[in-house]
């Protein structure tokens, strides 16, 4: 057993070293600001980051402290997924230094903990991690942080090492579930960001799983794609874009030792987002139109190798309150990241499949700054699904379903971030 007590040593001993600072700290700054490009990017400070760098920093060192708390909770009466309740605080301190104008370079910690867990499963974490009883870290889930980020003009920025994930993607619910910005691993890989007034254009690999040679597991990576293609321009009165998305996972490798079966899957969609943006107390109103895609091109037999969905999403800021409601109908779809209540397949009794699934959803999502860097938001989501036919393996290719039912989820959030740069020593 491996309880790995020195790990949790240095982390407290690193994050006291990473504070110490900020007693004899002067000035505390907002992330990079944009001094070139403006990007609307809407109530999302709680769960991304402003990735561009501004070349006034050169020669800067910070210190990032980046605390993201949360209490976030699902509870649902269907035959798809079990809720579960998410309490705990993500801590990233890092220090971030910019040796020319156009580089970026961060150092640090990813520390997440689960109030009431003390041990914490060796894995690569995604959703929560399936308990490991002879190999796990005491008192936090700990990994070390790298990013090195290079902006050679205003416009490209290239970044190796930990990457900008999660909803930094900017992916649909569908296909990306938010909570994953509670439980699943930094990021860590390749990738390539493109930003004008014209278009956004996020392309990525995260590097999951590395293998040695005759290594007993697979290699594992995920690959992403998430554009945006401006028809009009995005701070018009009526803006209209060409969203692209595709996410996929690869599990493969060539030096391993493991069973030589392949597996290469992804989920893509693209459609028509339409927006009013009217600069008042109703900020913006927003209308996506989506069509979906799932394909199975290689691996084990899933019950499903092909896929589709339809997913329409409307949006209304008003204030720092966003109000949304959704539809999504698919047949035969697979979500890989997605929340599970857009998937056709059960992940809780094994077999049970919903060929076709309609869900109507609602919510809201609030998100109050209070000054630079410290954000507090909170967010409420309903799910109904008024017909959810299951089929069970002994009604596979019969016409008689194993269970006709409704169902309806609910989940909702509590956060707070707690995000300056304090800086250290400036070159000017």
């Amino acid at each position: 057993m491996t309880s790995l007590n020195f790990k949790y040593l240095f982390a407290i001993s690193f994050s006291f070293v990473c504070i110490l600072p900020v007693i004899q700290a002067k000035e505390i700054i907002p992330p990079d600001s944009a001094y070139f490009i403006t990007e609307s990017s809407g109530l999302n400070s709680l769960f991304t980051d402003d990735y561009r760098i501004n070349p006034d920093n050169d020669g800067n060192l910070f210190l990032s402290i980046d605390n993201l708390n949360f209490f976030w909770n699902t509870e649902t009466d269907g035959d798809i997924f079990k809720g579960y309740t998410l309490p705990g605080f993500r801590l990233m301190p890092r220090i971030i230094y910019f040796p020319a104008s156009m580089i970026k370079l961060e150092a640090g910690m990813s520390l997440l903990r689960f109030w009431g867990a003390d041990k914490y499963p060796c894995y690569t974490y995604q959703d929560i991690a399936e308990w490991k009883a002879d190999d796990y870290q005491y008192g936090f889930h700990m990994l070390p942080f790298f990013r090195a980020q290079i902006q050679p003009v205003k416009q490209i920025n290239v970044v190796l090492g930990n990457i900008y994930g999660g909803s930094n993607h900017k992916i649909i619910e569908p296909l990306f579930n938010p909570n994953l910005d509670l439980t699943a691993d930094p990021e860590c890989g390749l990738q390539f960001l493109y930003l004008s007034k014209t278009a956004k254009i996020d392309i990525w690999t995260n590097w999951e799983s590395f293998i040695f040679k005759n290594d007993t597991h697979k290699e594992g990576l995920t690959f992403g794609v998430s554009a945006a293609l401006n028809v009009t321009p995005e701070n018009s009165f009526f803006h209209v874009n060409l969203p692209v998305q595709l996410i996929g996972v690869h599990r493969g490798g060539e030096i391993d030792d493991a069973a030589k079966n392949l597996t290469t899957m992804y989920n893509a969609t693209s459609g028509l987002k339409f927006q009013f943006n009217t600069n008042r107390l109703l900020k913006k109103i927003s209308l996506q139109l989506m069509g979906a895609y799932y394909k199975c091109i290689q691996g084990y037999e899933l019950p499903y190798m092909e896929g589709w969905g339809l997913y329409s999403n409307l949006t209304a800021e008003i204030w720092n309150l966003k109000l949304k409601a959704a539809w999504w109908r698919s047949d035969d779809f697979i979500n890989i990241f997605g929340n599970p209540v857009y998937e056709n397949v059960s992940i809780i009794l094994d077999g049970r499949l919903f060929p076709n699934i309609d869900v109507l959803s609602g919510g809201f999502k609030y998100e109050q700054p209070f000054g630079n860097g410290f954000y507090l938001g909170g967010d409420l989501d309903i799910y109904y699904n008024p017909n959810l036919i299951a089929f069970d393996p002994a009604a596979y290719g019969t016409s008689e379903p194993s269970k006709v039912s409704k169902s309806f989820n609910c989940s909702f959030g509590v956060y707070l971030r707690i995000n300056p740069s304090i800086i250290l020593k400036k070159k000017h």
